[in-house]
């Protein structure tokens, strides 16, 4: 009887799956077959077809909280694809001025979505359609928020025709905590998201044919987190053969903070863990605490605003050695790679730590400096006088340089030397962003972030609206979507109507310059940023 029901169900699914698909029209197009079951997705105008909250690993709960990503369970029947899975466990928000507080998501995370182009018609001389280029992206967020759903990428596939892969991967404490209690003798504790990522990468190159793409021309992008990501999975030999390309936004994984060394980070779990109430060694009771009271506790430690609270773990089986001292040494994954910084990146991250209607407080910007450069600090303040603007100005400067653009062009340098590399700097001096000016902040500029809107096209909830874009701004838009998908499809972004992009020397350093009518070559970048002076007190 059992057995019968379950068939009568299976029937049933499927039934309710083909008048679904029949309902929005070409329901061979919606109904794809996965390794794990089938799917029934949805179109969207203008032909772009997706599938949303298809999992990629089972739940990490229970036992499974900070265990490597196990593979999801099959399915029986038509499994609907039609909205997007829970987000990971978060903060509301994280975007300056946004006043909304408490947690959204849930453990079971775990999803992705798939953008596929309008199906083109099959070759004259082949019984199919050609393989799409296919994009992944992960997205950014300091590793403690964001979700792949927060990105629409509808118009970059129907626009590029790309297929286009977003997902979810832990956060927080869920996806970095390297604790006493959680090494599981075979040299891993922490970096479960930098694992959720590989096993999204994983699950692409299995299963992404059915939807279209080719699981051979696999392109890996992302911003801020999301690059630095990246950036750590260059380095990873657990990463070898999951992508043929890389694209970075805003985000070297080399700087001082974006990666800890094993010890230290079980130190720094060995504080949060009594923090939280449980002893070190006790797993049990860290696998019992509610989600909400891992978001409240503080991680325990002198960090500078913004700083990422629990890094990238190195000195394990996913990074066995720190990724600078990987790249420095020429080796990591050799890929061809397009990366690149905003000409303001540090605005967004100053804008909101000064009190409210005033300047940053100089004492504030001289702690911060002194926190992160020691004994070097004052001839980095020397070099970033406040009396030129605001205190504000002077620390986003500040942060852009040392952050950002000196650590993306030396990471440029490195990779150069095994594969091709294009670099790019986003500098558009009034993109569309809804982020309110502040008295340390009076213009963001082409902060962090800013580039999003452009390379999605699709409006970035609390952000940005690309409708708000000017005509120049639009064609720049359209530029660095056809750039970047140019990448995608053959590690070159160079095509028609583009300006010319050449290849990276670290010999002359130069970059190509994203402006809306301004797009050249910046052949000052390394002397703008005052990359020099962060070599020399690197070497200190």
């Amino acid at each position: 009887m059992l057995r019968f029901l379950r068939a009568v169900t299976a029937l049933a699914l499927l039934a309710a799956g083909g008048a679904a698909a029949q309902a929005v029209g070409a329901a061979p197009q919606l109904r794809v077959q996965v390794q794990e079951g089938a799917l029934l997705g949805r179109a969207l105008d203008g032909g772009v077809r997706v599938w949303q909250g298809v999992p990629y690993a089972a739940p990490p709960t229970g036992e499974r909280r900070w265990q490597p990503p196990q593979p999801p369970a099959p399915w029986t029947g038509l499994r609907a694809a039609t909205a997007p899975g829970d987000v990971c466990p978060q903060p509301m928000s994280q975007l300056p001025g946004d006043g909304r507080s408490g947690v959204r998501g849930a453990e079971d995370c775990l999803s992705l979505n798939v953008y596929a182009p309008p199906t083109p018609a099959p070759a004259p001389d082949a019984g199919r359609a050609p393989r799409t280029p296919v994009m992944v992206w992960i997205h950014g967020g300091s590793f403690r928020s964001g979700a792949g759903s927060d990105y629409a990428a509808e118009l970059l596939a129907r626009e590029q025709g790309v297929t286009v892969v977003t997902f979810n991967y832990r956060l927080g404490a869920l996806g970095f905590l390297a604790a006493p209690a959680l090494e599981d003798g075979a040299g891993g504790s922490g970096n479960y998201g930098l694992m959720d990522q590989q096993a999204a990468l994983r699950w692409v190159r299995r299963n992404v044919a059915a939807f279209g793409g080719d699981p051979r021309n696999v392109t890996v992008f992302g911003e801020s987190a999301g690059a630095m990501s990246i950036c750590a999975q260059l380095a990873s030999p657990l990463a070898r053969g999951l992508f043929d390309r890389a694209i970075l936004q805003s985000g070297p994984c080399t700087p001082q903070g974006v990666t800890a060394p094993l010890r230290e980070a079980l130190s720094t779990a060995t504080a949060y863990a009594r923090a939280l109430g449980c002893a070190p060694q006790d797993a049990a009771c860290l696998r019992a605490l509610p989600v909400g009271r891992l978001l409240d506790v503080p991680v325990p430690g002198n960090r500078v605003p913004g700083a990422i609270d629990l890094p990238l773990v190195w000195g394990d089986r996913v990074l066995p050695r720190a990724p600078a001292e990987v790249f420095a040494a020429g080796a990591g994954l050799r890929v061809p790679v397009l990366l690149g910084t905003n000409r303001d990146e540090g605005t967004l991250f100053v804008a909101p730590v000064a009190p409210s209607g005033q300047d940053l407080p100089l004492w504030q910007f001289w702690g911060v400096v002194a926190l992160l450069e020691r004994w070097n600090a004052p001839l980095a303040l020397a070099s970033y006088p406040a009396g030129r603007g605001t205190v504000g100005d002077a620390a986003a400067a500040l942060v852009t340089d040392s952050v950002f653009a000196c650590p993306t062009s030396d990471l440029a340098a490195d990779l150069a030397r095994g594969a091709p590399v294009y670099a790019y700097e986003f500098r558009d001096p009034a993109p569309p962003l809804a982020l309110s000016p502040t008295a340390s902040v009076p213009r963001y500029g082409a902060a962090h972030a800013s580039e999003l809107v452009s390379v999605f096209g699709t409006r970035l909830a609390g952000l940005a609206d690309p409708a708000q874009f000017t005509a120049p701004q639009a064609r720049l838009a359209r530029s660095i979507r056809s750039y970047w998908a140019n990448f995608a499809r053959r590690g070159d972004p160079n095509g028609p109507g583009l300006v010319p992009w050449t290849p990276y020397d670290p010999h002359a350093g130069r970059v190509l310059g994203l402006a809306p009518g301004a797009t050249a070559e910046v052949t000052d970048f390394r002397q703008e940023h005052h990359c020099g002076l962060w070599d020399r007190l690197a070497l200190h």
